[in-house]
């Protein structure tokens, strides 16, 4: 009894003497040092979710993956791509950065895949698919990026409709269950959709579901789909084919905003195409959209589209007919009350030569970004549009192949305008991927490239938009502070 009672008198002593020196010692509030600036590190590990793709006969697949030269962790690393149900099966390996890891596939099934980064190989890691379709169902290209798992994602574009097989591709490649809730929005608001609620994934677990089937009384050419993992994170992308018009996958739309910039668009035709946008505001609350169009030479209203009405969680479709004619373009919309979420159908041709691709919302080009997988030689090309909304822009292309030397471009774009040009291809590459960068007192701008295919009499097309993948991450620095010792006053 004795010594417990000493123990605890000399604690107390103890606990005085400090908390004496810490009120002797404490800096007055006008005096206290400011905590330090957090510092911005280079991300040490990627990963991102790529789907399965589905082949059919005379059919071809290509995915790709890149780390970006330079401005990285310095040290060792290393990044490839996996299968996701057996991860010991390495379908490419990225040998260093600023070196293109690809592989192609004929007529057969790629199935689910993880792109892993780490180190030295995991800043502004990037990867992607584009699949080829020659004739018949699907005919086209299909191109997509890889991201990484998440537990919040929204698409547009998309169908429950009959004639529209729109697959919603889940994946998990974490190592504990995710659960899954699907959100589906139409004209006339949320879609009931139980049968999307509690989907369960198992570690290393893939999932598809075909839209429709999700409530078959609700049939509709155009809605929005929300994915939201309830627990864990996942992989999610949407394929939709409808028959002969061909297949593409949709962009995810990104986070809701006021100020979207859809570019994208291709030049149309005479009347042989349409541009069908659709827009959601997921709050709730109702807004009005201002429309324009970002062109060749400026930016003007579409007739008899310069407003919109949106009512919430209700999707607007609005059918632009071959809005931009001739000339690339992209669409800019102004929200006045509440933030919205936008996507965009093109159809181009007609009839049996008609062609689909899906746009979103691309993200100002804050940073370097990445389009992974583009071809070259023969019926195909790769062009890139750039669209400046505010002001004058200028951004630098770099191009990285299977082979030759990596070669650059710098493109200046005028307030207000879209320019297109072709994607700079190094000597001799059949295969590469293109790096963006905004160059120093650039206005914001947004980018995508288009990969273009003349198959029979049908010009086939894809668009994938560049995002910024992470480079650097903020590390918040700590210092030391007696003063958590001391009650506050």
């Amino acid at each position: 009894m004795k010594r417990t009672t000493l123990s605890l008198a000399v604690v107390v002593a103890l606990l005085a003497v400090v908390v004496g020196l810490a009120i002797v010692t404490r800096p007055t509030e006008s005096k206290a040092a400011p905590p330090p600036a957090a510092s911005r590190v280079p991300v040490q590990q990627a990963e991102l979710s790529c789907p399965s793709i589905r082949q059919l006969p005379g059919s071809s697949a290509a995915v790709s993956a890149l780390t970006p030269p330079g401005q990285g962790a310095a040290g060792a690393g290393e990044a490839s791509v996996v299968e996701l149900g057996d991860r010991t099966k390495v379908r490419t390996k990225v040998e260093a950065p600023g070196k293109l890891a690809s592989f192609g596939v004929d007529n057969a099934e790629v199935p689910p895949l993880v792109a892993n980064a780490g180190g030295a190989f995991a800043p502004g890691f990037s990867a992607g698919a584009v699949a080829r379709v020659p004739s018949g169902a699907g005919r086209g290209l299909a191109g997509l990026a890889c991201e990484a798992p998440t537990t919040d994602r929204w698409f547009v574009g998309t169908s429950t409709a009959e004639n529209r097989d729109a697959y919603l591709y889940l994946s998990n490649s974490k190592d504990t269950p995710a659960v899954v809730d699907l959100e589906l929005f139409g004209p006339n608001g949320p879609i009931e959709a139980e049968a999307g609620r509690g989907l369960t994934l198992a570690p290393g677990a893939t999932m598809p579901v075909l839209l429709r089937t999700l409530n078959p009384g609700a049939v509709f050419n155009g809605i929005a789909v929300h994915v939201i993992a309830r627990t864990g994170r996942v992989g999610a992308a949407i394929r939709d084919q409808e028959g002969a018009v061909g297949t593409d996958w949709l962009p995810s739309a990104g986070a809701p905003g006021r100020n979207l910039v859809l570019t994208g668009l291709p030049g149309l035709t005479g009347d042989a195409g349409n541009v069908q946008l659709m827009m959601l505001s997921p709050s709730g609350e109702s807004t009005d959209v201002q429309l324009s169009i970002a062109g060749k030479v400026n930016t003007f209203k579409p007739v008899e589209h310069e407003t919109a009405d949106i009512k919430g969680n209700k999707l607007t479709v609005i059918d632009l007919g071959p809005v931009n004619r001739t000339d690339a373009g992209a669409i800019r919309l102004v929200s006045g009350r509440a933030d919205i979420i936008a996507g965009v159908r093109v159809v181009q041709g007609a009839g049996a030569d008609a062609e689909v691709a899906f746009l979103a919302a691309t993200p100002e080009l804050a940073g370097r970004a990445v389009v992974a997988e583009n071809r070259s030689g023969g019926a195909v090309t790769s062009t890139i549009s750039i669209t400046a909304p505010k002001g004058p822009a200028k951004v630098k292309f770099t191009s990285i192949g299977d082979k030759g030397e990596p070669v650059s471009a710098d493109v200046e774009v005028p307030a207000g305008t879209t320019v297109q040009v072709p994607a700079p291809v190094p000597a001799g590459a059949t295969r590469f991927a293109v790096i963006a960068e905004p160059q120093a007192g650039s206005q914001p701008v947004h980018v995508v490239r288009t990969m273009t295919e003349t198959i029979g009499k049908t010009a086939v097309f894809t668009v994938q938009p560049f995002v910024p993948t992470p480079e650097t991450a903020v590390v918040p620095n700590a210092r030391e502070d007696l003063s958590l010792l001391v009650p506050q006053r």
